[in-house]
C-alpha cells in the first residue's frame, strides 16, 4: 500500500503551524520513527492576513498565495492537505477546486467531532477571529448539524481579537483569566460545548494545560483526523 503523505499549508500563523506539527508527533501512537506519518510542511508566514481581507476586500488577498502553496504541496506528493487556520477556511471551496487531492476541513471536522463524541450537545459556543465569525463558517456547520450556536458579543470579540493578535501572535503570554471569562460567558449563555475555533487559541489550550471535555480544540481534532487518514492511530486522551 502506498504511504499517505500529509501536506501542511502553514504559516497562518507560524506558531500554530509549529504546534500542529508537534501535535502530530505526540498524538501518533508510534513506537519508532517509522511509526509516524510523513509530512510536507510549508510554513509560509508571509501569506496576507485572512481576517483583514474578509473584513475589507481592499486589503491584500491571501487566496492566490494559498492556491499556489496548495498546488506546490500536491506536486510534491501530498495525499491530503490541511490548513492549521480556521479563518483561512473562508477560502476552502476555492482552494479545493485548485487541487485534485482532498483538503481536510477543520471546521466541519470539529463540529462533527462534537456531535460524534460529546453527549447531549444542543448549543455550541464559537470562539474565533472576527474574520471567521463574519464568514459564518462555524455557524453554517452547526446549522447543518441541527445545532444552535452562540458567538461572543462585540466587546468580548474585541477582547478575544486582542488575545489572538496582540498576545499570542505577538509572542506574548495570553491573558488566561480573560480568556476563561469569555468561555464562562458562553457557558452562561447556555452553550453545552465551546469550540476553540482559532489555532492561536489552541496555543493557550496547550500552555495552560486545559483539560475540559466541554472545550474542544479544533487543532486537536484536525491532528486526530490527519493521523487517521494517513493510516496511523492517534493516542487516546
Amino acid at each position: 500500500m502506498k504511504e499517505k503523505i500529509l501536506g501542511v499549508l502553514g504559516g497562518v500563523g507560524p506558531l500554530a503551524t509549529v504546534y500542529f506539527m508537534d501535535m502530530l508527533v505526540k498524538m501518533t501512537d508510534a513506537q519508532s520513527d517509522q511509526g509516524h506519518i510523513p509530512v510536507l510542511c510549508f510554513n509560509h508566514s508571509t501569506i496576507p492576513d485572512r481576517t483583514a481581507y474578509i473584513l475589507d476586500h481592499r486589503c491584500p488577498n491571501p487566496l492566490p498565495v494559498m492556491e499556489a502553496d496548495a498546488k506546490l504541496l500536491e506536486q510534491a506528493g501530498a495525499s491530503y492537505i490541511v490548513i492549521p487556520c480556521n479563518t483561512a477556511h473562508y477560502f476552502y471551496e476555492q482552494l479545493q477546486k485548485a487541487v485534485r487531492i482532498p483538503i481536510i476541513n477543520i471546521i466541519t471536522e470539529t463540529v462533527s467531532y462534537i456531535t460524534d463524541h460529546l453527549q447531549n450537545v444542543k448549543k455550541i459556543g464559537i470562539l474565533a477571529t472576527e474574520g471567521t465569525i463574519a464568514a459564518g463558517s462555524y455557524q453554517k456547520a452547526c446549522a447543518d448539524r441541527g445545532l444552535d450556536f452562540a458567538i461572543p458579543n462585540k466587546s468580548d470579540l474585541q477582547s478575544l481579537m486582542n488575545i489572538i493578535y496582540r498576545q499570542v501572535k505577538a509572542g506574548k503570554e495570553a491573558d488566561f483569566e480573560e480568556f476563561m471569562r469569555i468561555i464562562g460567558v458562553m457557558k452562561h449563555d447556555g452553550c453545552d460545548a465551546v469550540i476553540l475555533g482559532c489555532t492561536e487559541l489552541s496555543i493557550i489550550h496547550r500552555d495552560f494545560h486545559m483539560k475540559r471535555m466541554d472545550v474542544v480544540d479544533s487543532l486537536e481534532v484536525l491532528a486526530k483526523k490527519s493521523i487517521a487518514l494517513c493510516g496511523k492511530k492517534a493516542v487516546e486522551g
